[in-house]
């Protein structure tokens, strides 16, 4: 049972982080290259048999890895959480405190450690049906701190080539009415037009289309916002195909002739 010991191995290292001293720490800087890169073992080797999580492991994760990001151990808190993912079946993903974890990551000043975590549950087959929940809440975080273009940025990461995540109608909300009420209306736009051109059409709400509208009328393009009102559907209409497709030609006019 390889996969449990180096589970128990991970969760003791991260147990033991939280009690050294200051002094301890920055005399032990090697301490967190010792834990194990799980991601390349299971990448390397398949296991044949995978750790499975109690709930009292479970309980026991979510407990450490707040108090890991209280105490900025971030690349410990990402380590054990892919640990925790790698499991076989993993655990229930509103037993994981991603949310603690995806804020302080955001709290960071750069992108480097999101996108660290990021590209390890992409490594591991057992988390994809959590990336696209952890990315909404990294996109959620970075609007509310005033980051919109990082927010933009996870976006971004999310529509590279073979990536396993699927951007659901509440991920493509937050970003159209954050990216708008910043001031990005350019990229809300862009996200808006991906929305209306998924497999299958996404409609914004009455309130968001409120959003892109306003944000048309702070940009000063008054014909293009009354345009988007007689246009853009809400998912409130039906039998509205005529109107979605020009709703679509209008952002595509608007997105390539758009100047500052």
């Amino acid at each position: 049972m390889k996969s449990t010991l180096k589970l128990q191995q991970l969760f003791s290292t991260a147990s033991k982080t939280l009690v050294l001293s200051k002094q301890q720490i920055s005399s032990s800087s090697s301490c967190f290259s010792t834990i194990p890169n799980l991601t390349d073992i299971y990448l390397n080797t398949e296991p044949k048999r995978l750790a499975t999580l109690t709930h009292e492991e479970v309980s026991k994760i979510n407990l450490l890895i707040p108090r890991l990001c209280l105490s900025n151990h971030l690349t410990t808190a990402i380590q054990l959480t892919a640990a925790a993912l790698l499991t076989n079946p993993p655990p229930n993903p509103k037993s994981i405190s991603f949310s603690i974890l995806a804020h302080s990551l955001t709290l960071q000043p750069d992108l480097k450690l999101p996108m660290s975590l990021l590209t390890r549950l992409t490594h591991i087959p057992q988390a994809h049906p959590h990336l696209t929940p952890i990315c909404k809440i990294l996109i959620a975080s970075y609007l509310n701190n005033g980051r919109p273009k990082d927010g933009f940025k996870v976006y971004k990461w999310m529509l590279r080539p073979g990536s396993p995540c699927t951007i659901d109608k509440a991920t493509y909300g937050i970003l159209v009415g954050g990216l708008c009420s910043s001031g990005l209306v350019l990229e809300g736009l862009m996200v808006l037009r991906n929305m209306l051109e998924s497999k299958v059409p996404l409609l914004p709400g009455d309130g968001l289309r409120k959003i892109v509208i306003r944000s048309l009328l702070r940009e000063a393009r008054v014909k293009e916002a009354l345009a988007f009102q007689q246009l853009l559907p809400s998912s409130n209409e039906f039998g509205c195909v005529e109107g979605l497709r020009k709703a679509v030609d209008l952002l595509d006019h608007l997105i390539g002739n758009w100047t500052d």
